[in-house]
């Protein structure tokens, strides 16, 4: 038996055997997803704006013990307000010169991330809605804005001069997810609430080509490409992630779909792509092993079959297959990002940052801001500077040094 989702007038991946579900614990309640409440934010560079919901189902939790977790008062070092909605995306540019926000009323704020003086801000047009997030192109001279009414916005960086509009096709509008460049710039995946996950050549970014419109059977969370321009991983509220080979973005084709219990809700790739992480609504983040995926940058795989028909690959859970759980009340990940190859912050909806090492995943960082914790809806990392920046349902976007001292820990979180 195989199952079918097409998208009008384009071509579809979501094409395969029906897979046998795995077992999902009983289901105890279902939570809306809201952005200015951030009960339940989606994904880092696009995340979910105010007046509209998803209902994801969480789980009943185990009652096993919970690993002693290393509690630190985090060191903020600059505090910035956006606007009065909350920050449903944030993003430092690749070269560590611009921290940009988007807010659920439509800001879209962008400033000098050393000096912390804005740039502009600019609000997108009304018949967009609200924006949903945001990322830089890899040469920082771009910004891909999604937004509530599907549109994906084209920027120019750092003057807010609108480029282009990127709609979807008739009939086809939804919520914008989640947005990701391509690292050599020359494509731009946009996924939605619908399940959609469009790809357009944008190296001209005045005038975009769509290229291919594939879609999944279940609403898309995150999307991220790997650091070769060639797989995009696709998270899902069905718990699953699919890489799909993107060597041909006309003509995309999945290589394999990795099985979470857990609804996705960020997704990303270790700098040097031998790991993926999805993390999930409970609150933890799971890994794979994917450093031996065919590579579909060639005519020929290994065992020298045309690229077009690539084997399924058979990524490998890691050594560490799963974060630690994490007490009640620290939320779902809403922000995923790789601090270098085996270190990995995570925000929450619970108004936390986890800090970890894949190597020694049993003793987790738990970072607690000094005063009254607001839900966190988005988190980036800007390498030259080792800064989280984290946006939160208040408006506001807060600094964190990225390397807590040990020193000032306490008891573990219960």
């Amino acid at each position: 038996m195989h199952f079918l989702a097409l998208t009008p007038g384009s071509r579809h991946v979501g094409i395969g055997p029906r897979r046998k579900r795995p077992y999902r614990p009983r289901l105890r309640s279902s939570v809306p997803v809201l952005a200015a409440l951030a009960a339940m934010t989606l994904v880092g560079s696009a995340a979910f704006t105010a007046g509209w919901m998803l209902r994801i189902l969480q789980p009943e939790r185990h009652h096993a013990p919970y690993p002693a977790l290393i509690t630190v008062e985090a060191e903020i070092q600059r505090t910035y307000h956006m606007g009065t909605g909350p920050v449903s995306g944030i993003a430092y540019s690749p070269d560590g010169r611009w921290l940009a926000a988007t807010t659920s009323d439509g800001g879209v704020v962008v400033q000098q991330a050393a000096a912390g003086q804005q740039g502009n801000k600019r609000y997108t047009p009304q018949r967009t809605g609200g924006a949903t997030g945001l990322t830089f192109n890899p040469e920082a001279t771009t910004l891909a804005v999604g937004t509530s009414s599907g549109d994906v916005l084209l920027w120019s960086v750092p003057h807010g001069r609108q480029l282009a509009a990127l709609g979807a096709p008739a009939g086809r509008a939804s919520a914008i997810t989640g947005t990701a460049f391509s690292p050599d710039g020359r494509i731009l995946a946009a996924a939605n609430l619908r399940g959609m996950v469009q790809l357009w050549d944008v190296s001209d970014p005045r005038s975009p080509t769509a290229l291919a419109t594939p879609a999944r059977l279940d609403s898309v969370t995150d999307v991220a490409f790997d650091h070769r321009s060639a797989t995009l991983a696709v998270g899902s509220i069905d718990g699953t992630v699919q890489l799909w080979d993107v060597s041909d973005p006309r003509h995309p084709e999945v290589l394999t779909t990795l099985e979470s219990d857990q609804p996705v809700t960020s997704v990303g790739y270790s700098p040097d792509d031998a790991i993926l992480a999805a993390g999930g609504s409970d609150g933890t983040t799971q890994f794979w092993n994917i450093h031996d995926l065919p590579d579909s940058r060639t005519t020929e795989n290994v065992l020298g079959r045309p690229a077009s028909i690539l084997p399924a690959a058979n990524p490998q859970a890691s050594a560490a297959s799963r974060s630690p759980q994490v007490p009640r009340g620290v939320g779902s990940i809403t922000g995923l990002v790789f601090t270098s190859n085996r270190r990995i912050a995570a925000s929450t909806a619970g108004g936390y940052v986890q800090v970890w090492d894949i190597n020694n995943s049993r003793r987790p960082k738990l970072l607690l801001p000094p005063a009254r914790p607001q839900a966190f809806t988005s988190l980036s990392y800007d390498t030259a500077s080792s800064t989280l920046a984290i946006g939160a349902a208040n408006g506001t976007v807060q600094v964190w040094a990225a390397d807590a001292d040990d020193d000032r820990t306490g008891p573990a979180l219960r």
